[in-house]
């Protein structure tokens, strides 16, 4: 923290060029992973091949994205600009709180999405009683288990806020921030994207067993098709882990190891901003309805779905 009652003239410019280096990044970087991510919840009403249970699970996990990355662009980047440094504040605690919620919406998000799958797969009863027919009630539950987990920080020290004088998150210094910022969210997040890898390769091996069943009623061009498709989803499930697990390993250990501001913002603030960013990238580059959509987006503009027919000419044509 810096004596700002001892700085010169010179020592104000410094930090003020400093804080609108930071605010342009973190709004820059903010602005563009809110479009995609909304556009993601955008495009899973309006395709109609998206309008099943995994198009509604993802739209509530693009939505969760989307939502911290609001608080990234309107809440940080502002105060960052402004030279708001009252993160003490009962405001500032909030949102950080706010911020903590839809960040396990997110990962919950992918567990869900995960069980979809392997439900699909392993129990299409199951399936049709619970994702099929009660999606919204799904995204419910697993949304109200979020509330439970953001309530925790409605205890005296387990604070979490931006720090706007060194430009990154953190956890109180208590006890209690402590003990939430290892447990809650650097195990449990990790944990959660290793159940989510391990359930996405179960389902990569099922796909697998069920085309060499079929192998012999296939034609060698459906074949690389699926096989193209398998590599695609694991490729998918990998990136996302990764991209999470990464994030969680610079935020509580990176970040205590490089020394300087920009360093320690770098390893917390931008990792986070980025890794949902990415996650948004990740969703349109291996999601084939999604992409179509952008060959041709005036048929975003019509007022009936988008289907899958109209996808395909527009792909042909392409």
């Amino acid at each position: 923290p810096r004596n700002l009652s001892a700085m010169s003239d010179e020592d104000w410019i410094t930090l003020h060029n400093q804080q609108t280096i930071a605010a342009s990044v973190m709004l820059g970087i903010g602005l563009i992973g809110l479009s995609i991510n909304l556009a993601g919840v955008f495009f899973s009403f309006r395709v109609r091949a998206l309008r099943s249970p995994f198009g509604r699970l993802m739209a509530a996990h693009c939505f969760s994205d989307a939502a911290i990355l609001a608080i990234f662009s309107f809440w940080c980047a502002t105060r960052t600009y402004l030279g708001y440094l009252d993160h003490n504040s009962l405001i500032s605690k909030k949102i950080g709180q706010l911020s903590l919620f839809f960040w396990f919406t997110s990962i919950y998000s992918q567990l869900v999405i995960a069980l979809n799958r392997c439900t699909l797969l392993l129990f299409p009863n199951v399936y049709n009683k619970i994702f099929a027919s009660h999606t919204h009630l799904v995204i419910l539950t697993y949304w109200s288990i979020c509330l439970l987990h953001a309530c925790v920080y409605f205890g005296d020290g387990c604070d979490f806020y931006f720090n706007s004088e060194v430009f990154h998150w953190t956890f109180a210094d208590t006890p209690c921030g402590q003990a939430a910022g290892f447990w809650l969210d650097f195990i449990f997040g990790c944990t959660f994207c290793s159940v989510v890898l391990v359930l996405d390769f179960v389902c990569l091996i099922i796909m697998r067993k069920n085309n060499k069943i079929l192998a012999d009623a296939m034609q060698s061009a459906e074949i690389n098709r699926r096989a193209r498709r398998e590599a695609q989803f694991m490729i998918q499930a990998c990136c996302t882990g990764v991209l999470f697990t990464l994030m969680l390993f610079s935020f509580h250990f990176l970040s205590r190891i490089v020394t300087g501001v920009w360093a320690v913002a770098a390893t917390t603030t931008l990792m986070w901003e980025l890794a949902h960013l990415g996650d948004g990238v990740i969703l349109f580059a291996f999601n084939n309805e999604l992409r179509k959509v952008l060959y041709r987006p005036k048929l975003l503009l019509g007022v009936t779905t988008i289907s899958s027919k109209e996808l395909e000419k527009t792909r042909v044509s392409s």
